[in-house]
């Protein structure tokens, strides 16, 4: 895909990704640095709040995110757009992809 994300993909995201809009809405949302010190405080406040179902869910829905063939321009909107999220990888040196990589990992491990 190009850098253009469809208007439709960015409102459906949270009918397509419901655990991955929870994570990223609900935890990495407007004001989330101060709720959290870093990233992965954020990430561990998931864990430890939403279910055992809810975490893993949203490790297989940044799997079918990242195969949907998305490059990074538009994956980074599809973030800050369809999912509300206010983390921006790339100001810590990570692309979205990598990052949404690293957070899939840390679920897996955590759903595990």
């Amino acid at each position: 895909m190009n850098g253009t994300i469809d208007v439709d993909t960015i409102a459906q995201a949270g009918a397509d990704y419901p655990a991955l809009t929870q994570l990223f809405g609900g935890y990495y949302h407007q004001d989330w640095r101060e709720d959290h010190v870093s990233p992965d405080a954020a990430l561990e406040a998931f864990i430890r709040d939403a279910s055992a179902e809810t975490v893993a869910a949203a490790a297989t829905e940044i799997d079918r995110l990242l195969s949907a063939g998305f490059d990074a321009a538009a994956l980074a909107q599809l973030m800050a757009d369809g999912f509300d999220c206010n983390y921006v990888a790339e100001a810590d040196g990570l692309s979205s992809a990598a990052w949404l990589t690293k957070v899939r990992d840390s679920l897996r491990a955590a759903a595990s």
